[in-house]
């Protein structure tokens, strides 16, 4: 196991300690004790963190075809974007659906800001004659992009 992995493992392990604590707070209660919507908010958000580590693991660590450290993180980090951009409003099921939603995207979030910038070191540079903004190489500009005529984007 490589020093990415390590530290990944590490991350899960921390996100994991996250959710024991906030766990540890209901099973403390007494009879007197009362639950706040803050600690079931904390356990959801750390839940979140932790299945988000926890997918870098099991693609690292899987059954069947394992990934190195570099390609699964990058993966989920994808995976991550993916569920933030295309998330749906929630329009039913009341407030615990609404608050699970609000966790969801947060440990997404919480999982992309932590790994920025090991994402950053483990992207290569963009190849000579590529705009990096766009991945599109000169040779391959649409007709008319030298004399800086917009084209045409066409999305399904």
């Amino acid at each position: 196991m490589g020093r990415l992995e390590d530290l990944v493992i590490h991350y899960l392990n921390a996100a994991r300690w996250e959710l024991s604590e906030a766990l540890n707070r209901i099973v403390c209660l007494d009879d007197g004790g009362t639950l706040h919507g803050k600690d079931l908010g904390r356990i959801a958000y750390a839940y979140q963190r932790v299945s988000w580590w926890q997918q870098v693991t099991d693609l690292t660590h899987g059954r069947e075809e394992t990934l190195d450290g570099a390609t699964a993180l990058l993966t989920v980090r994808q995976w991550a974007r993916e569920s933030l951009i295309n998330a749906r409003p929630v329009t039913n099921g009341g407030l615990f659906t609404l608050a699970m939603a609000e966790s969801r995207r947060g440990g997404a979030r919480a999982f992309l800001d932590a790994t920025e910038k090991l994402a950053d070191a483990l992207t290569p540079p963009p190849a000579p004659g590529v705009r990096p903004a766009e991945g599109i190489t000169a040779a391959a500009s649409p007709a008319g992009a030298e004399q800086g005529i917009p084209a045409t984007v066409y999305r399904p």
